[in-house]
C-alpha cells in the first residue's frame, strides 16, 4: 500500500455535507450536492432533521479546517524532515468493511479505520512494518471527537522494535475531547530519534468507554529529507 506524501491543502476534494446556509448563499464545487436546493422541509420533524443535519456538515467543515491548518507537513518540512509512511507496510488488527486500512492513509478527515471486534477488546492497534531500519522523529494521528465521539482513543500507547516480539513502549498519547492532530515526538532521552523496524499504535483506551475505535490518519515523520 502506497501513499503520496504531499500535502496540497487545495487539492483536496472531501465530499462535505449539505447545510441550509449552503443552500441559500453559495455553492463551492466538489463540496454541495448539486440537488441542495431541492431540499423541501415538512413541519416540526423534518426542522429537527435539516438540524441534525447542519450540525453533521458543520462537524465535517470544522474536521477539514483543522486538518488543514494544523497538518504537521507545514512545520515538519521547513525543517527538512520527511513523510515516509508509504516506505512501510501498513495493517490493522480489525476493520469493518469498507473502513479498512487504506483510511488511514488517503488524506482525507472525513473517513476513518474503524476497528471491528465483536467483544470488548483491547487494544485495537495499526502495525507498520519496514523493510529496514528506519529513523522516526514523529508520528501524528488525526482524531475528530465532535463526529466520532466514543470511537475516539482516549490514550494511544506507540511502540517499536526489530519484531512484533520485542516491541517496547516508546511513549504514550493522551488525546482530549477535541478534533486535531496529536503529535507524538519519538526522540528518546538522549535526544535522538528512535530508528525501529517494526512500529505499533496501539489504542489502549477509548472516550466515553467505546468498544471499537476510529482514527482518521496518520502521518510518520523522517529528520531525514
Amino acid at each position: 500500500m502506497s501513499s503520496s506524501d504531499q500535502f496540497d491543502s487545495n487539492a483536496n476534494d472531501f465530499d462535505l455535507p449539505v447545510t441550509e446556509e449552503d443552500t441559500q448563499f453559495h455553492h463551492v464545487s466538489g463540496y454541495i450536492n448539486s440537488d441542495a436546493s431541492t431540499v423541501e422541509t415538512n413541519g416540526a420533524e423534518d426542522s429537527v432533521d435539516r438540524s441534525a443535519a447542519d450540525k453533521v456538515a458543520l462537524d465535517a467543515r470544522n474536521a477539514v479546517q483543522v486538518y488543514e491548518d494544523q497538518h504537521p507537513d507545514l512545520t515538519l518540512r521547513t525543517t527538512g524532515g520527511r513523510e515516509i509512511g508509504e516506505d512501510a507496510i501498513w495493517s490493522v488488527s480489525s476493520f469493518r468493511p469498507d473502513w479498512g486500512v487504506e483510511k488511514l492513509r488517503d488524506n482525507n478527515p472525513l473517513t476513518y479505520w474503524q476497528s471491528d471486534c465483536p467483544q470488548p477488546h483491547f487494544p485495537h492497534s495499526v502495525n507498520i512494518l519496514f523493510h529496514r531500519a528506519t529513523i522516526i522523529k514523529q508520528v501524528s494521528i488525526f482524531v475528530d471527537f465532535n463526529q466520532d465521539e466514543s470511537y475516539t482513543p482516549k490514550q494511544i500507547s506507540i511502540r517499536g522494535g526489530t519484531t512484533y516480539r520485542d516491541l517496547q513502549e516508546i511513549t504514550v498519547l493522551e488525546c482530549d475531547d477535541q478534533s486535531g492532530w496529536k503529535n507524538a515526538d519519538l526522540c528518546v532521552d538522549d535526544g535522538e530519534p528512535v530508528r525501529v523496524f517494526r512500529l505499533q499504535i496501539a489504542v489502549l483506551s477509548t472516550h466515553q468507554g467505546g468498544r471499537d475505535t476510529h482514527i482518521r490518519q496518520i502521518k510518520l515523520y523522517s529528520p531525514i529529507p
